[in-house]
């Protein structure tokens, strides 16, 4: 596939790999699948615009159609996760549902990487619980930076965050607490 070709040309490693997402999209989709959700590391890693760095796509994504793909593409499981050594990606099923539901599932962003190249990316609400959830059962002192960063880069662009959903998603999540001191952290930084 040509278009598989020209991921080579790219240098910068999250247009890479969003492109890379946007051709598995279509060709899923081609298939009769839903296309994947962008999820975890690679969708904080387009949020930040490359600030943050991850070695690898999670993706939730039909299963067993996308291992099909994936092998077409002469990728290889080592592991759990799907290599292409050549084009220097990496992906990691995660299944095809989000865990946080239907409502989640409803704020899936659609962003246009390349003209009619699209991909879907968890919501920034639900990326910011991931973390905060990372941060507190897992932590992950860094990823409460992260969501900080988040917030900070919602407001230079004008991103309105649905604080009632976040909330609600935080108080499910038990991670409220950290949520709060996150935004205490982030409304003394603007005095």
């Amino acid at each position: 596939m040509q278009e598989l070709d020209d991921l080579l040309n790219i240098e910068d490693p999250v247009k890479k790999r969003a492109y890379f997402v946007a051709l598995l999209s279509e060709e899923i989709v081609k298939k009769g699948g839903r296309p994947p959700i962008i999820v975890g590391g690679e969708a904080l890693e387009i949020y930040t615009q490359g600030a943050y760095t991850t070695g690898d796509i999670d993706l939730k994504t039909p299963f067993k159609l996308t291992e099909e793909i994936l092998e077409e593409w002469d990728f290889f499981k080592g592991g759990r996760t799907w290599v292409n050594e050549k084009l220097d990606i990496y992906v990691d099923l995660l299944g095809e549902a989000l865990e946080e539901g239907p409502e989640a599932e409803k704020r899936v962003e659609q962003i246009e990487i390349a003209q009619s190249k699209i991909i879907r990316v968890l919501s920034i609400e639900d990326l910011v619980i991931d973390r905060l959830n990372s941060s507190k059962w897992w932590g992950d002192k860094d990823s409460r930076m992260w969501v900080k960063i988040m917030f900070e880069i919602c407001r230079k662009i004008g991103k309105d965050i649905d604080m009632d959903y976040l909330k609600k998603r935080a108080s499910s999540e038990d991670v409220e607490d950290i949520l709060n001191e996150a935004l205490q952290e982030l409304n003394s930084d603007k005095v």
